[in-house]
């Protein structure tokens, strides 16, 4: 079906103004996903629903370091988006190196909160299109202590997807869960 081009007026008086970000990325395995699909315009999330027994995770990261977007490249007549989800975890705790140990050839996806009045939040990666660990930098020195992440999808698709706030699943942390708000976990909107 091809989508019809609609005019989009000015939203605010500074659309452009950055946003901040919740101080987590939430990530989960697609194999751990039961239900994902998109409204006919391929953004909005309509479905999601975790597999029996699992919950996505949260990762702290420096709020200024939480970057979720997506690139178009490609040749004519295959041009598409490669989402990217990138983030610094501050400190060198041995929770952090499981984490990089665990994820570091996994096929994941990522939730990055807006703060503020949103009412959905990015979600990068696809089941078909999943995100993968492109790069991952560990730093302890006399600058600091961190974990550079950055997750990127390996094949094209469509832009960055939205997910309703209401939609996106609890952690597996009660604390987390409060501070980003979460309060349910709903299959479809």
């Amino acid at each position: 079906m091809a989508q019809e081009l609609v005019s989009i007026p000015k939203s605010s008086n500074s659309p452009g103004r950055p946003s901040g970000k919740k101080k987590y990325v939430i990530l989960f395995l697609w194999s751990d996903v039961k239900t994902f699909e998109k409204d006919e315009k391929g953004i909005k999330v309509t479905t999601f629903e975790m597999q029996e027994g699992k919950t996505p995770i949260a990762v702290y990261a420096t709020q200024s370091t939480i970057h979720c977007y997506d690139t178009m490249e490609g040749d004519p007549d295959a041009k598409g988006y490669i989402h990217k989800t990138d983030f610094e975890v501050p400190g060198d705790s041995v929770e952090v190196a499981e984490l990089r140990n665990r994820i570091v050839n996994e096929e994941l996806g990522a939730i990055v909160i807006n703060c503020g009045a949103d009412e959905d939040a990015k979600i990068a990666g696809s089941p078909c299109c999943p995100l993968l660990v492109s790069s991952d930098e560990s730093q302890d020195n006399s600058e600091a202590k961190k974990n550079t992440i950055n997750l990127a999808s390996i094949y094209r698709s469509g832009p960055i997807g939205r997910i309703p706030l209401s939609m996106i699943p609890l952690t597996d942390n009660e604390t987390i869960n409060a501070e980003l708000g979460l309060t349910a976990e709903p299959v479809s909107e």
